[in-house]
This record gives C-alpha cells, sequence and structure tokens, in this order.
C-alpha cells in the first residue's frame, strides 16, 4: 500500500493516476476482506475454545492472538453471567409457596398468609402446577418461575390461562 501510495505521487499523468487509485481501491479491498475473514475464523476459534475444546493457534499473529485472548475472556465471562445462572437446578418440587410474597409455612399456610396481603388489591388464584413452566412475567409485572407439584398462588388472570391450557388445576378461588 505505502508502494502504491509512492507510486501516485509520482504518477506523471491522469491515465496513471487513475489506474494507481484503482490499484489502491482494489488492495483496500483485498486486505479487507482477509482481515474480515481472518476475523470471523477468530471469533469461530475463540467460541470453540470458551465452549471447552483446544484450538491449535500456530498460524495467528500476535496481534490476532490478543484478539483472540479477549474475545475467549469475554464469551467466558458471558457463560457465567448468562448461561450458568439459566442452568442453575432449584428444589422447588413439593414446597407449598406464596406468590404474592408472604411466608408460608406449617404455623402459617397459605390461606392465613393470603389473608395479610388482602391490601394487594388484585384478584389472585390458588392453583396446583401439573408441569413445569417457563419463566414468565405475570399480569403484576413478578416474574414467575413454576414446577410440576407447586401450590402457588397467582394473579387470577394468569392463574386461568394456566388452567385453560391445562397446565394447572385450581384448588381455590381466595377472592374476586
Amino acid at each position: 500500500m505505502k508502494n502504491m501510495e509512492e507510486a501516485r505521487q509520482e504518477a506523471s499523468d491522469y491515465k496513471e493516476l487513475a489506474m494507481i487509485d484503482d490499484e489502491i481501491k482494489n488492495a483496500r479491498i483485498l486486505v479487507e476482506g482477509i482481515f474480515d475473514r481472518r476475523m470471523s475464523k477468530i471469533t469461530q476459534y475463540a467460541a470453540i475454545c470458551a465452549a471447552g475444546t483446544k484450538i491449535n493457534l500456530d498460524g495467528l499473529t500476535r496481534a490476532e492472538k490478543n484478539v483472540f485472548d479477549a474475545l475467549v475472556k469475554a464469551l467466558e465471562r458471558g457463560r457465567e453471567e448468562i448461561l450458568m445462572p439459566a442452568l442453575e437446578v432449584r428444589s422447588t418440587r413439593n414446597v407449598a409457596k406464596n406468590i404474592l410474597g408472604g411466608a408460608t409455612t406449617k404455623e402459617q399456610p397459605i390461606e392465613s398468609s393470603l389473608s395479610l396481603n388482602k391490601d394487594v388489591g388484585e384478584e389472585v388464584m390458588m392453583v396446583k402446577v401439573l408441569r413445569d413452566v417457563p419463566r414468565f412475567v405475570g399480569v403484576d409485572g413478578r416474574q414467575y418461575q413454576l414446577s410440576g407439584e407447586d401450590v402457588v398462588v397467582l394473579p387470577k388472570a394468569n392463574a386461568l390461562v394456566l388452567c385453560n391450557k391445562n397446565i394447572a388445576i385450581p384448588l381455590q378461588n381466595q377472592q374476586g
């Protein structure tokens, strides 16, 4: 590229200058294409390496190796912050819980903890969940993650949707 720039400076006529400009333009396109393909491969290799597979990095320049290392670190950090919490298994089977926030214990079952929350001002419904349900946001803006056999108190609109889809069965209608 530097040689072409020097030749451009020494060009004697318009045709030669135009030809050198075209060569410079083509060379830039070629170099950028090579760069993009190498970065694409480095990105793919980093993803593979971050997933735990060993990669042969013999053909990388020092600068490319730095990019590779930074990508691997970022991908591993992403895996820890995004994937691992999503895969975290919580034991929630057969645990009665009051999703409205009241503590549910032997001394204070769901029914009495529900009565403490009458100021919530929304219609709620107690249901038994029949199978696992992916995390969702209820009409009250709260996030719910339900497992089969859970007994929960949900906003009535959400509870009815689950019951209509045969995912839950109503246990009793506390309000409304």
